[in-house]
């Protein structure tokens, strides 16, 4: 898959989810607002900067917009951004230029300038991409953070489950996944605790946690790394 352009089925795949998945993804998750609050609590208001790779349809840029942060979103998807958008303007957030910035893109050619944000969020995103485009995600990602800027990432690891199905396509790598909470996906990164060291090891700072829930009865396992690096 060409790290600068979006395959049209991934791009028709994740289209007809946000078109169709109703309530899907509607709240951010508690490892996030755990980040923002213990990094930037009490600065909302200073002008603060707050980029999402793979926004989706905005539960996590609802979050931030309604704590006072001015926020950007990079999706695929058109039908996820108009749904970001249209949530915010329902609840009278403000959506005009200073505040919102919507792109739909690529997150491998980041379509903003050097040094534009105080933090870079993903959830469950990155992962959605082969190996060379993760790198170059990582890359844009440090580019657009400013000098002591914060990025918090939510990626999958090697223990959930799915991540030996499919075809492997790379190391890590999986093609259409069967099972487990990626089965769908035209691709899946599965991250483990070495190369996440690796791939985040321009920043000056890194730190990496972890979490481990089950679901479906225990039917499932999904394992989440939690990144936090400092430029």
């Amino acid at each position: 898959m060409d790290t600068l352009q979006i395959d049209t089925s991934t791009k028709s795949y994740w289209e007809n989810l946000f078109a169709t998945r109703g309530g899907w993804g509607a709240y951010p998750p508690e490892e996030l607002v755990r980040f923002m609050a213990r990094n930037f609590a009490g600065q909302a208001h200073n002008g603060l900067r707050v980029l999402e790779i793979g926004c989706g349809p905005g539960p996590n840029l609802w979050y931030l917009a309604r704590e006072g942060y001015r926020v950007a979103g990079i999706d695929c998807s058109a039908t996820a951004l108009r749904m970001a958008r249209q949530r915010l303007e329902a609840e009278s957030l403000p959506t005009d230029s200073e505040h919102l910035d919507l792109r739909v893109g690529n997150f491998a050619a980041l379509p903003w300038p050097d040094g534009a944000f105080d933090a870079v969020i993903e959830v469950a995103a990155l992962y959605a991409n082969p190996l060379a485009g993760i790198r170059r995600t990582i890359a844009e990602i440090h580019r657009c953070l400013k000098p002591g800027g914060l990025f918090f990432g939510k990626l999958f690891g090697e223990q959930t489950t799915g991540s030996d199905s499919g075809v492997e396509i790379e190391p890590g790598t999986r093609e259409n996944p069967d099972c487990g909470p990626c089965a769908g996906n035209a691709v899946a990164h599965f991250f483990n605790s070495a190369e996440l060291h690796e791939l985040f090891g321009g920043f000056a700072s890194l730190g990496i946690d972890s979490v481990l829930r089950t679901d479906h009865g225990s039917e499932t396992r999904i394992f989440h790394w939690l990144v936090t690096a400092r430029k």
